[in-house]
Protein backbone atom coordinates (compact mmCIF):
# COMPACT_ATOMS: atom_id res chain seq x y z
CA UNK A 1 0.00 0.00 0.00
CA UNK A 2 2.80 2.59 0.65
CA UNK A 3 4.31 1.84 -2.30
CA UNK A 4 1.66 2.71 -4.45
CA UNK A 5 0.61 5.68 -2.43
CA UNK A 6 4.67 6.97 -3.13
CA UNK A 7 4.41 6.02 -6.69
CA UNK A 8 1.45 7.91 -7.25
CA UNK A 9 2.97 11.13 -5.33
CA UNK A 10 5.93 10.85 -7.46
CA UNK A 11 4.24 10.52 -10.30
CA UNK A 12 1.92 13.62 -9.81
CA UNK A 13 5.17 15.73 -8.36
CA UNK A 14 7.01 14.52 -11.86
CA UNK A 15 3.74 15.91 -13.82
CA UNK A 16 3.66 19.01 -11.96
CA UNK A 17 7.34 19.76 -12.43
CA UNK A 18 7.03 19.27 -15.97
CA UNK A 19 3.44 21.75 -16.27
CA UNK A 20 5.73 24.35 -14.53
CA UNK A 21 8.77 23.33 -17.11
CA UNK A 22 6.01 24.69 -20.42
CA UNK A 23 7.37 28.39 -21.52
CA UNK A 24 4.29 30.80 -20.81
CA UNK A 25 2.16 30.83 -24.21
CA UNK A 26 1.48 34.65 -24.03
CA UNK A 27 3.55 37.40 -23.35
CA UNK A 28 2.47 40.38 -21.87
CA UNK A 29 2.57 44.26 -23.14
CA UNK A 30 1.09 47.34 -20.53
CA UNK A 31 -0.77 49.92 -22.82
CA UNK A 32 -1.03 53.50 -21.75
CA UNK A 33 -4.47 55.82 -23.44
CA UNK A 34 -2.40 56.17 -26.69
CA UNK A 35 -1.17 52.78 -27.38
CA UNK A 36 2.04 53.55 -26.33
CA UNK A 37 3.63 50.11 -24.54
CA UNK A 38 5.37 50.31 -21.52
CA UNK A 39 7.66 47.68 -19.44
CA UNK A 40 6.05 45.00 -17.34
CA UNK A 41 7.20 43.73 -14.15
CA UNK A 42 7.85 39.77 -14.63
CA UNK A 43 8.71 37.67 -11.74
CA UNK A 44 10.10 33.65 -12.84
CA UNK A 45 9.07 30.92 -10.29
CA UNK A 46 11.38 29.00 -11.48
CA UNK A 47 14.90 28.04 -9.57
CA UNK A 48 17.24 27.65 -12.77
CA UNK A 49 19.51 30.45 -13.62
CA UNK A 50 18.80 29.27 -17.22
CA UNK A 51 16.94 31.64 -19.47
CA UNK A 52 13.35 31.32 -20.32
CA UNK A 53 10.53 33.07 -20.62
CA UNK A 54 8.76 35.09 -17.25
CA UNK A 55 5.91 33.07 -15.73
CA UNK A 56 4.10 36.02 -14.29
CA UNK A 57 4.39 39.20 -15.32
CA UNK A 58 1.76 42.48 -14.58
CA UNK A 59 1.29 46.08 -15.30
CA UNK A 60 2.27 48.53 -12.62
CA UNK A 61 0.54 51.59 -12.39
CA UNK A 62 -2.57 53.02 -14.79
CA UNK A 63 -2.13 50.74 -17.65
CA UNK A 64 -4.41 48.45 -19.74
CA UNK A 65 -2.45 44.55 -19.41
CA UNK A 66 -3.09 42.94 -22.95
CA UNK A 67 -1.84 39.22 -23.81
CA UNK A 68 -0.30 38.95 -27.30
CA UNK A 69 1.95 36.34 -29.41
CA UNK A 70 5.52 36.10 -28.28
CA UNK A 71 7.94 36.69 -31.44
CA UNK A 72 9.47 33.48 -32.76
CA UNK A 73 12.73 33.01 -33.49
CA UNK A 74 14.10 35.92 -35.65
CA UNK A 75 10.79 37.59 -35.87
CA UNK A 76 10.86 41.24 -35.33
CA UNK A 77 7.78 43.29 -34.32
CA UNK A 78 6.39 46.56 -36.38
CA UNK A 79 8.80 49.27 -35.42
CA UNK A 80 7.76 51.88 -32.86
CA UNK A 81 5.04 54.53 -34.63
CA UNK A 82 2.33 56.82 -33.48
CA UNK A 83 0.56 54.95 -36.22
CA UNK A 84 0.98 51.48 -35.03
CA UNK A 85 0.15 52.27 -31.29
CA UNK A 86 -3.08 53.55 -32.57
CA UNK A 87 -3.76 50.62 -34.39
CA UNK A 88 -2.88 48.41 -31.65
CA UNK A 89 -4.63 50.01 -29.27
CA UNK A 90 -8.05 50.04 -31.43
CA UNK A 91 -7.30 46.29 -32.17
CA UNK A 92 -6.90 45.38 -28.32
CA UNK A 93 -10.56 42.82 -27.79
CA UNK A 94 -10.88 41.56 -24.23
CA UNK A 95 -7.42 42.39 -23.02
CA UNK A 96 -6.06 40.45 -26.23
CA UNK A 97 -4.19 41.09 -29.22
CA UNK A 98 -3.10 37.89 -30.89
CA UNK A 99 -2.23 37.74 -34.48
CA UNK A 100 -2.64 41.62 -34.65
CA UNK A 101 -0.82 42.68 -38.03
CA UNK A 102 0.46 45.72 -38.73
CA UNK A 103 1.99 46.96 -42.09
CA UNK A 104 2.55 43.28 -43.34
CA UNK A 105 4.47 42.50 -39.80
CA UNK A 106 2.96 40.45 -36.85
CA UNK A 107 3.00 42.77 -33.45
CA UNK A 108 4.36 41.07 -31.33
CA UNK A 109 6.88 40.72 -28.44
CA UNK A 110 10.81 39.31 -28.73
CA UNK A 111 12.16 37.06 -26.48
CA UNK A 112 14.62 39.22 -24.98
CA UNK A 113 18.06 39.46 -26.12
CA UNK A 114 18.25 35.88 -27.65
CA UNK A 115 14.81 35.57 -28.82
Amino acid sequence: MRILFLTTLIGAVGACAVASAQPQESATLCLDGLGVSHPATCHSQSASRLGGTPDICICQGPYQEVKTNWCAKGEQPPADSADFDRARLAAVKNGTLFNFMFQGKRACVPQGPNG
